[in-house]
């Protein structure tokens, strides 16, 4: 484990979580839609699973610090294989409870996943080791909307029904997560259990400067981000009338050059500086590409200034995130990766009906507003880059537990 900058395992299972999210992003609405769901429905049924993620991410942070991450991942993947049989069952309440466990999967995926990672490698070099997890993941995620077309292929070579492809597809996806849940096992942690309570924990991550900077950076960025990014396929829809076969094509082709530019990110942060300055290089650098979104009229250009926003901006979130948890204590990584989580998700939830509101105003308002949104997160940041830098929280008194190979 010393000298690898990221354990094949976790590459593998990092793969395949992207191919099993970007499968679900191109499948499940044309198979909703197939079964007859409606709108309102699938908003409904989607939104529990968003809802259970947000719930189970503190607590499988917290369950990472108390029994090691690997174990919570493992439980994690077999709750997901179990949520694809349910929601290729095509019932409705089978279905409610599938997406209640995906949801809960996603939880502890975000969670017990970033503490693995980042208890999986030296501290050094763990801005090497996020950037590849997450470029196997974005990889992953690409590969999974190409084979959205797959169940379409199916249905016309073997001349069954598409919704039958469709739960086909929906069913082997649950193979997949098995396979992860077998992977995880696999993977080497430097576990410290520690005996401090949940609530001792969240007061020390908080009164850390470094720390607490990050998270309130993280809340407006995910408040910003889920105002109009996570709502560009119905702008690109709105004013230039384009389907889902464009959007796709450009998420995929998004998904493809961020996977590439993700595991060059750590290399860029030594020519620039360290990760915390490449950070704010990277990601400020796209900001300007937000505003002139707003200025063409023209879908092509449109998605090709959007890409190269997008990679800027994401393919350096691993660099930050391995700052972040590189000060935290490695008994504290899964409650520090799950407030790192929810900084993000929680604003996100409400700035994506924000957002949607003002593009029934100004298609263009959510993009500006955005990207005035970024600017003054990015210079808080980088004003407080050596109070980041020089914070570390003290070490409560620990355990340390032999991770099995």
């Amino acid at each position: 484990m010393g000298g690898a900058r990221i354990q094949p395992a976790l590459a593998a299972i990092a793969l395949l979580n992207g191919f099993t999210f970007g499968s679900l992003l191109a499948v499940l609405a044309p198979y909703m839609y197939s079964s007859g769901f409606s709108g309102s429905e699938f908003g409904l049924l989607t939104s529990t699973s968003i809802a259970s993620s947000v719930a189970a991410s503190l607590a499988s942070g917290r369950l990472s610090d108390a029994v090691g991450a690997r174990r919570v991942l493992t439980a994690g993947f077999a709750g997901k294989a179990a949520a694809f049989l349910l929601i290729a069952s095509g019932s409705p309440l089978l279905m409610a409870i599938g997406f209640l466990l995906q949801g809960l999967s996603m939880g502890a995926s975000w969670s017990a996943g970033s503490a693995l990672v980042a208890r999986s490698g030296r501290d050094e070099t763990l801005h090497y080791t996020f950037s590849y997890f997450a470029a196997a993941s974005t990889l992953g995620s690409a590969l999974g909307g190409f084979a959205g077309a797959v169940p379409v292929a199916a249905s016309r070579t073997l001349g069954v029904e598409l919704i039958d492809a469709y739960r086909l597809y929906l069913a082997g996806l649950s193979a997949v997560a098995i396979v992860q849940a077998a992977l995880s096992l696999k993977v080497e942690e430097r576990f410290r259990a520690g005996h401090g309570s949940l609530l001792s924990d969240l007061k020390s991550l908080s009164k850390s400067p470094g720390f607490s900077t990050i998270m309130k950076f993280n809340v407006i960025i995910g408040l910003g981000a889920s105002m109009s990014i996570h709502n560009i396929g119905y702008y690109f829809a709105a004013k230039y009338g384009v389907t889902s076969a464009e959007i796709g094509f450009v998420s995929g082709l998004e998904a493809l050059i961020m996977s590439a530019v993700t595991a060059m990110a750590p290399r860029l942060a030594s020519a620039l500086g360290g990760p915390l300055r490449a950070y704010v290089i990277l990601a400020s650098s796209s900001v300007p590409l937000l505003i002139a979104m707003t200025l063409v009229g023209d879908f092509a250009l449109a998605a090709l200034i959007y890409v190269v926003r997008t990679v800027l901006m994401n393919a350096a979130n691993p660099l930050l995130e391995a700052v972040a948890l590189r000060m935290v204590p490695l008994e504290r990584r899964g409650t520090a990766a799950a407030l790192i989580s929810l900084t993000f998700t929680v604003p996100a939830a409400a700035g994506r009906s924000l957002g949607g509101f003002m593009l029934d105003i100004d298609l263009e308002l959510p993009l500006r507003l955005t990207a005035a949104l970024y600017m003054v997160a990015l210079a808080y940041l980088y004003t407080k880059r050596r109070v980041i830098e020089e914070s570390k929280l003290s070490k409560p008194r620990i355990m340390e537990v032999k991770a099995a190979a």
